[in-house]
Parts: structure tokens; C-alpha cells; sequence
């Protein structure tokens, strides 16, 4: 008797120990007696028929996506012959693609989302393409203004492309957007049209003339600015009806401008006065705060201060090209004429009037003939294009510092930047080089000199996140033209 129940015991705890997995087991093998497995069993009874609830595995966290951006380089190898459009990696080492453009690009320009690249070429052609790693030649659309078309330099707004043509004192308007433009008329300006300011999505953009209607100012003069007395004019032109709807007295020689990111304020650069032509935008009137510093209310003028310890009789700052970090409100000139930058705060109160810090600028030393100028997006240095003496200084924008000087190839005259992971990367080009040059941020030397298919016109890098914009307001080209460096004539190599 005693043997048979001990072989139903086993015959049980096998069942049981099926049924219930490995949790029990031990437990189970190690009851004794016919209470205590009765006991347990009672414990467990039907623990094989117990609810069990799916577990849905948790994929592990992988790393955070990393940034992806285009870089975008300009070429040209001569003015009667095609340009390339060539399509670089976010770190600039590896060419994904290149297109032809038209004969001999000018100017080059790309939109606030990246989505959209435009060039103003020397055969009186546009050329408009959607920069991506796929890019093909058949791609590229072209668009033909008015005979005999001369275009500078270009700015694309929502609905409508807009193109200076300094041979017939005019501003071409193409209407149409994704590459689709088509002529749509001109718009009469004063002589000598040079560049524009504003923003894809403004309400208005200011067309900015070398000359006031008084054609004292020929197209070409200001490639020697000090020889000009006459100052320029700027217009706001309004995006939604295409009209002109007021007229600015600015400065000698304007080279460039750009509006702020919200649209509040203009900045038009007059490189024969060394100052900065201050427009308050939002209500379409010069700036005319009283008790700014540095800043003329009568004229909206804003005078560039030399830097500290300057001992001369006299100091004109030349600017000629600006970037603008919105966050902390700085909007940095690259000082052609006097081997500086500028380092100007240009915040805004609540209610969209100067703060009482606007105007404080700080003015730094750097290379020999700044042309350009690129922020970083953390807003922590500029690094400046020096075009006389091939290099490119890096200001630390806390410290108001020079913190390295870079040689790089050729006389550039074009940069841009880009943020990263684990570093960033600056890109500059040159007009008389076919390279360009690759630094990085977290070393300030000189990662990659890459050959280039002609000399560097123009570079520009894409938005690295999808749904962000590239954070300033330079939408507009930087064209080569009278009075910026190297442009119908200027020695670039001296």
C-alpha cells in the first residue's frame, strides 16, 4: 500500500510540475508526505489554467537620430560656360551628385527650408532646383527673363522670385514656386540696383539701388567706393500686390542687407559710409528711436564704432556681408575696408521697439579683407571668410575674441556652417580656386580641402531636422557685384 501511494505521489508531482513550470519544481520534489502535497496542490489547483497576460517585448532605446543636411556648392569655370551644381554630405567629404546650370552663375540663393536652390546666371537665365542626394541635370528648370538681362542677385518669397538687373534699373518678378517660374513684370528702381532684404514669408522686402535717381551713380562705381559721394535708396516692395509702397534714403555704396527673422527690422549695409541703414519694418519707416546708441534717429543710421585702442583720425568700417543669430539678437558684419567685425545688439522690447540695449556693438579685429561671415547656430563664435589674406578668423562671441586663424585655400569669399554630431563643420570657398575647405568646430583646423569641378561661387547647407528652417534670414544671394569683394573687376588676390 505504502509503495503504490508513493508511485502516485511521483506520477502527480510530474504533472504537477509540468503544468506549473519551474517555479514550483523545487518546491514540489521537495514535499514529503501526502498532507503536504495535498496542501500544495490545493495551493496551486488549476495553476495551468491561470490567465497569463501577453508581454509585449520593449524594443531597446537606440540612439538619437542623427543631424542630416546638404552641403551646396556653386561652381563656375568661366562666364561662357555651363556652372555645376554639386551636392555634398553634411560632412562635406563625399560628393552625392552634380547638375549643370546655366552659363556662368552669379548669384545663388536658397530658401528658408532648404527645399529650394536658385541662381542668377550671367546668359540672363534663372535656374531653380529641389537640392537632393538624387539630383540630375534634366531636373534643373530654367526660366529666361527679358532681353538683354543682366541679373545680380535674387531673393525667393513665397509666390514670387525676385531678381535685380542693374543694366535696365529694374526688378524682375517671376511668379511661381518649386522651380515653375515664369516672367511675371519688371518693377522700375533708381539706378544701379544692387541686392535686396527680407524673408521668404515677409510682407514686404526692401529693393535696395546704389543710386537715388539722381543717376550719379553708375553701375561699377562703388568697386571703389571712396570715390562716391551720392548715396543709395532702398524701396519696400509688397509681396501680396507687388507694389512699391515707400522709398528710403540710405547710405554710400549699399552692398547687401537682411531682415531679422521676425520681420521687425531691415539692415541695409553701406559700405562707402561704414554704416548700417536701420529700417523698421514692421511699420515700413526708418528707424527713428531717439536716445539709441550709435544710432542718427533723423536718418536711421546706425554708425559702426572702431574697435578699442584705435588711435587713427578716422574710421569707416566698409561692411559688406552680415549673418544674424537670432536668439541672442546679434547681427555680425563682416568689415571689408577695415579688416574688422562688427558685433551689434539689435534686441527688441515686448511691444517691438528698441531695447535699451540696441545699438551696443563691439568691433573686433580680424583677417585681412573680411567678405563673409557665418555664425554658428549654438551662437558661440563667427567665423569670418577673410578674403585678402586666405584665412578664416574665429571670434568667440562671448569673449568678443580672436581664438584661431586658419589658413585655407585661395581668397574666399563665401562660407557657411553647419551643426553636428559630435562636431560641426564650416565650409568656405573660393572665386579663384576650384577647392574648398572643411574645418572643424571642435578643433578649429582644417579637416578635408575638397577638389571642386571649377572655382567656388557660392556654398549654402541645407536644414538638418525636418520642420526647422535654417535659423537666420539670409535668404537672399550674395552675388559678387559693384562694391562687394571681387566683383566686375575687384583684385581678389592682393
Amino acid at each position: 500500500m505504502r509503495s503504490e501511494a508513493r508511485l502516485r505521489l511521483r506520477s502527480f508531482q510530474r504533472r504537477l510540475s509540468l503544468r506549473c513550470g519551474s517555479r514550483v519544481r523545487q518546491l514540489i520534489w521537495s514535499a514529503s508526505g501526502i498532507v503536504l502535497l495535498t496542501a500544495i496542490a490545493a495551493a496551486l489547483g488549476g495553476c495551468g489554467n491561470q490567465y497569463r497576460p501577453v508581454v509585449t517585448p520593449v524594443p531597446p532605446t537606440g540612439p538619437a537620430p542623427q543631424p542630416s543636411s546638404m552641403v551646396i556648392v556653386t561652381t563656375s569655370t568661366g562666364l561662357g560656360s555651363p556652372g555645376i551644381a554639386n551636392v555634398f554630405n553634411g560632412s562635406g567629404d563625399e560628393l552625392l551628385t552634380q547638375a549643370l546650370l546655366g552659363n556662368g552663375p552669379l548669384g545663388v540663393t536658397l530658401n528658408t527650408t532648404g527645399t529650394e536652390a536658385t541662381t542668377a546666371n550671367s546668359d540672363g537665365t534663372i535656374n531653380s532646383y529641389e537640392p537632393s542626394t538624387t539630383l540630375e541635370s534634366y531636373e534643373v528648370q530654367v526660366s529666361t527673363l527679358l532681353q538683354p538681362a543682366q541679373p545680380i542677385n535674387l531673393l525667393p518669397t513665397t509666390d514670387y522670385l525676385f531678381v535685380t538687373e542693374p543694366n535696365v534699373s529694374a526688378v524682375s518678378v517671376l511668379s511661381g514656386t518649386s522651380g515653375n517660374y515664369q516672367f511675371f513684370e519688371q518693377i522700375p528702381v533708381a539706378p544701379s540696383p544692387i541686392n535686396f532684404a527680407g524673408n521668404s514669408g515677409g510682407a514686404r522686402i526692401y529693393a535696395i539701388s546704389q543710386d537715388n535717381g539722381s543717376h550719379k551713380v553708375a553701375f561699377g562705381d562703388c568697386e571703389t567706393p571712396s570715390q562716391v559721394t551720392s548715396p543709395g535708396q532702398a524701396v519696400s516692395i509688397e509681396t501680396a500686390s507687388i507694389t512699391i509702397s515707400g522709398t528710403f534714403p540710405v547710405g554710400i555704396c549699399p552692398v547687401y542687407g537682411l531682415t531679422s527673422t521676425d520681420n521687425n527690422r531691415t539692415y541695409v549695409l553701406n559700405r562707402g559710409s561704414g554704416t548700417i541703414t536701420v529700417i523698421n519694418s514692421q511699420l515700413n519707416q526708418l528707424d527713428n528711436t531717439p536716445n539709441v546708441r550709435n544710432l542718427n534717429p533723423a536718418t536711421g543710421t546706425l554708425t559702426l564704432p572702431p574697435p578699442a585702442g584705435f588711435t587713427g583720425a578716422s574710421f569707416n568700417a566698409g561692411p559688406v556681408f552680415a549673418d544674424f543669430y537670432p536668439i541672442a539678437s546679434q547681427l555680425v558684419t563682416a568689415n571689408y575696408d577695415s579688416n574688422t567685425i562688427s558685433i551689434v545688439n539689435v534686441s527688441l522690447d515686448e511691444f517691438g521697439n528698441d531695447s535699451s540695449l540696441f545699438g551696443k556693438t563691439v568691433t573686433v579685429p580680424v583677417g585681412n579683407g573680411p567678405a563673409a561671415v557665418t555664425i554658428l547656430r549654438d551662437g558661440s563664435r563667427a567665423y569670418v571668410a577673410n578674403q585678402k589674406d586666405g584665412t578664416v578668423s574665429v571670434v568667440n562671441l562671448t569673449t568678443f575674441q580672436v581664438q584661431a586663424t586658419i589658413p585655407v585655400t585661395g581668397h574666399p569669399t563665401s562660407i557657411a556652417s553647419i551643426f553636428s554630431t559630435p562636431y560641426g563643420q564650416v565650409f568656405v570657398t573660393s572665386p579663384d580656386q576650384p577647392y574648398m575647405t572643411v574645418i572643424r568646430t571642435d578643433t578649429d583646423e582644417v579637416e578635408a580641402k575638397i577638389e571642386l569641378d571649377g572655382n567656388g561661387i557660392d556654398v549654402h547647407t541645407s536644414v538638418q531636422y525636418a520642420g526647422l528652417t535654417n535659423a537666420n534670414s539670409v535668404v537672399e544671394s550674395h552675388a559678387s557685384g559693384s562694391g562687394a569683394p571681387c566683383g566686375l573687376g575687384a583684385v581678389c588676390t592682393r
